[in-house]
């Protein structure tokens, strides 16, 4: 081995001692920043109407985006509104009972029953007088008893009617009412809920990023209408080798190198992912391409003013400055 090194002219010796002391770029893992990305899909398949607000403005919770078209949706709700009424009406009858003028229509239908009742006693009464005397036959004596019988059916249940009348609704028919009223609201708060949805407005402040359909578009319910970006705290996505899961745990302090700070930021780990996912180029270093990555979140400070997509450099450990 000595003889080989003295073997070495001095011009070799000198680049072999510079390569040997020439400082190691420190194990990292890489990524970029990110905000939350709220998707604001479309609640049934209508035209685009109107579009209000344009891609890569800042856009703040409750203004409206877009609007579709909402005539087949307002038919739906009037229709529940309807039947809401039709519900209430319903209730109210079985509340308030039978008008007086039924009570007394039922009572008149009553009395006019005995009286039908007590002529029949009477005519049964001739017809057995004149059968006894011979002055008629077997037949109208028949009549007689059957039409007594009937009037006194007749009676009794006309005498039923002007009870229930008066009685008014069972409890169960009032309770019976009051659920399908509530039924009928319940599904009326359900259409205006989606007459509502067709005004498509942000849920979020952040940057409008995408609005892939233009007025005049149908869309197919499901679709992606808007994009945003929250404008809430950013955070940092590194992709993570398998040989650093073992120094990096949730809830641990961290220092993230973003390009364009000469500054280290602080951030936060809240997110490691379970199983290993493809990976960016980006992301790998050349004598890491063969190693497992795992996707981690980094929480950073709410007050950093720096664009999505940035890279950004998670340092997890330095090695020796040289190499003796």
């Amino acid at each position: 081995m000595i003889n080989r090194i003295l073997r070495l002219t001095p011009a070799a010796m000198v680049c072999a001692l510079l390569c040997a002391c020439q400082p190691q770029e420190p194990l990292s893992a890489y990524g970029t920043l990110e905000r939350e990305r709220i998707l604001l899909t479309a609640p049934a398949t209508e035209l685009v109407m109107a579009v209000n607000a344009t891609e890569g403005s800042r856009i703040k919770a409750g203004q409206p985006l877009l609007q579709l078209d909402s005539h087949l949706q307002q038919l739906k709700t009037d229709k529940a509104q309807a039947e809401v009424k039709r519900a209430e009406a319903a209730l109210a009858l079985l509340v308030h009972g039978n008008r007086a003028e039924q009570i007394a229509a039922a009572a008149a239908r009553l009395q006019q029953a005995k009286v039908q009742q007590a002529d029949s006693e009477r005519q049964l009464q001739r017809a057995r007088q004149m059968r006894q005397q011979g002055l008629s036959a077997q037949a109208d004596l028949d009549t007689a008893e059957f039409a007594l019988q009937r009037a006194k059916a007749n009676q009794a249940d006309l005498q039923q009617q002007w009870q229930e009348v008066q009685a008014g609704s069972r409890p169960e028919q009032i309770e019976q009412a009051r659920f399908s009223l509530e039924s009928a609201q319940q599904s009326l708060l359900a259409e205006q809920k989606l007459l509502a949805d067709l005004s498509l407005v942000a849920s979020r402040d952040g940057v409008l990023e995408d609005l892939p359909y233009h007025r005049g578009e149908r869309v197919p319910q499901g679709a992606v209408l808007a994009v945003i970006a929250a404008s809430d705290a950013p955070y940092a996505r590194i992709y993570l080798p398998q040989t650093a899961l073992a120094t990096i745990q949730t809830g641990q302090q961290v220092q993230i190198q973003v390009d364009g700070l000469a500054d280290a930021i602080d951030g936060t780990v809240r997110k490691i992912a379970s199983e290993a996912s493809f990976t960016p180029y980006f992301a790998l270093h050349q004598a890491e391409r063969a190693r497992l990555m795992y996707v981690t979140e980094i929480s950073l400070p709410a007050n950093l003013a720096l664009p999505t997509g940035v890279p950004v450099q998670l340092i997890l450990g330095a090695q020796d400055a040289t190499r003796d």
